[in-house]
């Protein structure tokens, strides 16, 4: 029997959710063909580079937030997400316990950084090569679209409108044609495109002294290609070959952390050194990204978040806490990312994996990425009689979660000491199932939350949100995009839940225009 029901209003403030079902009179469930489902048709408008944002969320009875949808956007270390991906996400009333595998290593060497492109994670690993997960096959193969030269820390690439551009040693193309020469002498390294600029790291030798400029290169698709800088904004770093490890962006502020602790940020088309580098201290950033509300920056020595706005940011302390078994000294905050409508968070020595609820502002440790050595507060790193045995610094075989990366149902995680290498005799002192937890992946799994790539356009796009009984699945007008599994007390959680736009974990809404159609 059909039994479409209309929602119920209960104010003037709140749209609720439109649905129909199947209800199987008598026996009290939901048949497979019962759908609840969120239409938003999107409008991109112009692509700056900019961080998408919220889309909407979805609110009980009580106020309480159990799912959203939103563009996700982060930049861990080395490299920025692929920021065309919507992430949609109905939490469970009840505590579930993740599934975490882990899967092997491309080549033998110390450490991974992942990123993700379209449907694919790619791994950039110790060999300075760069590998591409086959999903399907389970198993690395090596990238077609990144080599050793072209493709080495600090570079890569991102989409852009309907296009791609492309960060090289020789400089910056869209769709294979140049877009930004790079200068002929020196060095260009860490890319990044946000506000319709390229921004990069520059840095020259000259008498046997090293300068460091960081550039904004006014560009957007469509302009004549920039085959010189003299019209570029740029600013000397207070210390030579500065290197950054993250970049973000926030109210219209491009925002950059040099490996001396320099904050330099381009606003109104100008540079502004809103935190003086010191040499006499260590100050690192590794990770920028919005959630709920507030840019977060991961950093070290502290091992805690620090929010920005402008000016120097606010340090959060015990943000996330460290484990009671371990030393509190010298911890870094090394990646974020959004699963479930939660943040996560990768904490160096110990890999720790900390994950912080959006409703109860409640940090809870889920897992280390190593399962070795054992937790100690006798030293401050793992390995550090090892590490002093090969030469090495102290802290080499700390233990790192490079990067999170949220695809399909999962949340991938990559590992890495602090150098990142390969395994040589004089270094191969663990057996190899330990020693090559050292460049591993890790997935991390729980029910209720999808992550797919959707295509830029110049009209305005569909989406349906679509919860059933036993899972969720993002559609568009020809297909479903992805799907995850759900728990039938969670779908009906869900039936008198209200929808409210352009809120939510993602980040300020940076879209043309988001629209509910039902």
């Amino acid at each position: 029997m059909h039994n479409p029901q209309k929602p119920t209003m209960y104010g003037p403030a709140k749209s609720f959710l439109c649905f129909s079902f199947i209800l199987l009179m008598g026996q009290g469930v939901f048949s497979e063909e019962a759908i609840i489902t969120q239409e938003v048709e999107i409008d991109f408008g112009e692509d700056r580079g900019q961080s998408f944002g919220n889309l909407f969320e979805f609110v009980n009875a009580e106020g309480t937030v159990v799912g959203g949808a939103g563009f996700v956007d982060v930049y861990n270390t080395r490299f920025r997400n692929d920021r065309y991906k919507v992430q949609f996400y109905i939490k469970s009333p009840h505590p579930v316990r993740p599934i975490i595998t882990r899967h092997p290593i491309p080549k033998r060497h110390t450490g991974l950084f992942i990123f993700d492109f379209g449907k694919v994670i790619y791994g950039w690993a110790g060999d300075q090569n760069t590998y591409a997960w086959d999903i399907s096959k389970q198993e690395w193969e090596p990238s077609t679209w990144h080599s050793p030269e072209a493709n080495p820390s600090g570079y890569g690439g991102m989409k852009l409108r309907d296009g791609h551009l492309i960060f090289s040693r020789q400089g910056i193309y869209y769709n294979n044609t140049l877009a930004i020469a790079m200068p002929k002498n020196g060095r260009s390294y860490n890319y990044y495109y946000a506000e319709g600029h390229a921004f990069f790291f520059h840095v020259v030798e000259t008498d046997n002294r090293y300068t460091t400029r960081i550039y904004a290169v006014k560009w957007s698709p469509g302009d004549p290609p920039v085959e010189n800088l003299s019209e570029a904004i740029s600013t000397i770093c207070r210390y030579p070959r500065t290197t950054p490890f993250s970049w973000g962006q926030h109210k219209g502020r491009v925002i950059t952390v040099g490996n001396y602790g320099g904050i330099y940020t381009y606003v109104g088309g100008q540079w502004v050194e809103e935190l003086k580098a010191s040499d006499q201290h260590s100050y690192q950033v590794y990770s920028h990204m919005h959630y709920n509300g507030k840019s977060y920056m991961a950093q070290y020595p502290t091992g805690n978040l620090f929010t920005y706005d402008k000016g120097p940011p606010t340090h959060i302390k015990d943000w996330p806490p460290k484990l009671p078994q371990v030393s509190g000294s010298a911890r870094e905050a090394m990646a974020m990312g959004i699963y479930g409508g939660d943040m996560y968070v990768g904490v160096w020595p110990w890999a720790e994996l900390w994950k912080m609820d959006a409703q109860q502002q409640n940090w809870q440790y889920i897992t280390r990425g190593f399962t070795h050595p054992a937790l100690t507060n006798k030293q401050v790193h793992p390995y550090e009689t090892e590490a002093g045995k090969q030469g090495l610094v102290l802290n080499h075989w700390g233990q790192r979660i490079t990067s999170l990366v949220p695809l399909g149902s999962d949340l991938y995680m990559g590992t890495s000491s602090k150098g990142i290498d390969n395994w040589t005799k004089d270094r191969d002192f663990l057996p190899q199932h330990q020693a090559d937890e050292y460049g591993s992946m890790l997935k991390l799994t729980l029910p209720g939350t999808v992550t797919v790539p959707v295509n830029w356009s110049t009209n305005s796009i569909s989406l349906h949100f679509c919860i059933f009984p036993d899972h969720i699945e993002i559609r568009d007008k020809h297909a479903t995009l992805g799907s995850a599994k759900i728990e039938p007390m969670t779908y009906k959680s869900l039936l008198r839940a209200s929808v409210r736009k352009g809120t939510g974990v993602f980040g300020p809404t940076e879209l043309k225009s988001v629209r509910l159609t039902n």
